[in-house]
Order: C-alpha cells, then sequence, then structure tokens
C-alpha cells in the first residue's frame, strides 16, 4: 500500500516536472523569437512627431526623414533667421545654434554676431514672409525657401526683397543638423 502511494506520488511529482519544463521551454522559445525578431526590426522603426507649433505630422527614421520633417524645420530655420530684430538677436541665434552642424557652428555663430552688431548700430529690423512652397531634396537633405524680406530702419519700411535661400543639413542620431544657410540668386 505505501508502494502505491509512493508511485502515484512519484507520477504526480514527474508530471508536474514535465509540465514544468515543457513551460520553461516554451518560455526559452519565446525569448528566442523576441530576440530574432528584435534584431531584424533594429533600424527599421520610424517615429511620427506631431510638435504643437508645426503644421503636419512627419516622421523620422535611423536613416531618414520625410518630406514633411525637412520642410517644418526649414521654415522654423528661416524664421529664427530671417525674423529678427536687435532685441531678440541673441536668443534667435542660441536657438539656431543649438541645431547647427559642429563644422558650421563657428562660422554661423561669427555671422549672426556681425549681423547683430549691425542691426543694433543701424536699427534694422527684418520679417521674411515665405511666398512660395518649400522645394526638398529629402536625399541630399537640401530645402530652398523662397519669400519677400522686408527691412525696416527704425520707423521706415526698406523696400521689400524677393530672396531663395539655400539650407543643407546633416542628420545623425535621430537629429537634423543644419550644415549651411546662403542666398542663392535667382535662375
Amino acid at each position: 500500500m505505501k508502494f502505491s502511494i509512493a508511485k502515484s506520488q512519484l507520477e504526480k511529482m514527474l508530471a508536474q516536472r514535465n509540465s514544468y519544463m515543457m513551460l520553461a521551454f516554451g518560455l526559452i522559445l519565446v525569448c528566442l523569437i523576441q530576440g530574432i525578431l528584435m534584431f531584424v526590426l533594429i533600424g527599421k522603426e520610424k517615429i511620427i512627431l506631431v510638435p504643437p507649433s508645426i503644421d503636419k505630422s512627419f516622421w523620422v527614421s535611423s536613416q531618414h526623414v520625410s518630406r514633411d520633417y525637412l520642410s517644418e524645420m526649414t521654415r522654423f530655420f528661416a524664421m529664427l533667421r530671417l525674423n529678427i530684430t536687435p532685441e531678440s538677436a541673441s536668443i534667435q541665434r542660441e536657438t539656431l545654434l543649438r541645431y547647427t552642424d559642429p563644422n558650421f557652428y563657428g562660422q554661423l555663430n561669427s555671422q549672426l554676431v556681425q549681423e547683430a552688431d549691425r542691426m543694433t548700430d543701424q536699427h534694422i529690423s527684418m520679417a521674411f514672409f515665405p511666398t512660395t512652397d518649400i522645394k526638398t531634396n529629402e536625399k541630399n537633405l537640401k530645402a530652398i525657401i523662397e519669400g519677400d524680406l522686408k527691412s525696416y530702419v527704425g520707423d521706415v519700411a526698406v523696400p521689400a526683397k524677393h530672396v531663395r535661400y539655400l539650407l543643407s543639413y546633416s542628420y545623425r542620431s535621430g537629429r537634423l543638423f543644419l550644415k549651411s544657410f546662403e542666398e542663392v540668386k535667382h535662375d
């Protein structure tokens, strides 16, 4: 009798052990599948951003940016760079330089400081009004923004000038950096 009780308890323990082993192997298999999927999907994710001050949603991935992202950032940089008064020049310069490629940082900083000094000395304010859609090239990370640049010397308005700017970017670690901001002549 004791032998049959021991045998039945042993069978229960073996059944329990076998079920726990099956559960452990199942969990190991799930972990392996997740690990394989994780390595397959690395770098293929897209992050969709919808900041409150930007008109369109856009995406960025580990290596590419969307046309809308390039367009919105070009508009943002143009407004920082071209809508300026002597009082706002320093804060706008600091903001713009946070998004500047390290190779372009020194050149842009000295250019902005000189412009701010000239604006302060001559009491110049500028306002930029885009007139066309921004032309983007996502592959080369370049964008062209076109519009009217109105300047004021004190309270006197200077005639508006139609301008076109080419902005070039670099993209690293999910961030877009300004590489150049230059006026281009009309064709």
